[in-house]
């Protein structure tokens, strides 16, 4: 009898914690995504996106025309903006100046090119390794959006500018061993990084935790 009464006392227990785990799946799916308002609402108006890598620390050049893109890409795709001047002209006319002048200000380019404001990435620090061997992609930038018009500065409030870091997790070491892989990773970066800046001007999820965990 006292065989008995264990076994099923052990089945209700069974049963119990099984439903207790159905019941926090089940409220996990449930749940909504955690939201991170826009920090910033541009104004509607003719915008263009300038990376400056003054520090030289992204190899090759043309990873600031993948950041400037995938940023223009974003805001339209979005319909954060209807009006975008491609960053090709702001990156030529610069590159045209810096020949022979000092670099043009910031509101200056976004003249040139027909711009009313210009959202302004100034790059800090771009890597796939930290040692030659292991991958650690991570990437800072610093952000500020500029009037051109007013000539002023509409975000941050901080003179530093707004910091934006991404990193890419669980890649595999032979990603920044081959110059093949490595190139396709460090215009994965630089995508990934222009969709984080994109996302400083609208609202969007965060993602829980344990989310994203696939190997790259």
């Amino acid at each position: 009898m006292k065989r008995i009464l264990a076994s099923i006392l052990l089945l209700a227990t069974i049963a119990l914690l099984s439903s207790c785990n159905i019941a926090g799946v089940a409220s996990y799916l449930t749940t909504p995504d955690p939201e991170q308002e826009a920090l910033f609402v541009l104004p509607n108006v003719p915008t263009v996106v300038f990376v400056d890598d003054r520090r030289n620390v992204m190899h090759p050049v043309r990873l600031r025309r993948v950041i400037a893109e995938e940023v223009t890409n974003e805001l339209l795709k979005r319909e954060i903006l209807s009006t975008m001047i491609s960053p090709r002209d702001v990156m030529r006319v610069s590159a045209t100046n810096d020949k022979y002048n000092t670099p043009m200000p910031v509101g200056e380019l976004g003249k040139a090119v027909g711009a009313s404001v210009v959202i302004y990435i100034e790059m800090q620090a771009f890597g796939l390794t930290s040692d030659g061997l292991t991958a650690n992609p991570r990437t800072t930038c610093n952000i500020r959006v500029i009037d051109v018009r007013n000539r002023e500065k509409l975000f941050p409030a901080d003179s530093a500018g707004f910091s934006v870091t991404e990193t890419m997790k669980h890649v595999t070491s032979n990603r920044v061993t081959t110059s093949s892989d490595a190139r396709e990773l460090a215009e994965e970066l630089a995508k990934k990084l222009g969709v984080a800046v994109g996302e400083v001007f609208y609202d969007h999820t965060t993602g829980r935790l344990g989310d994203n965990l696939e190997r790259k």
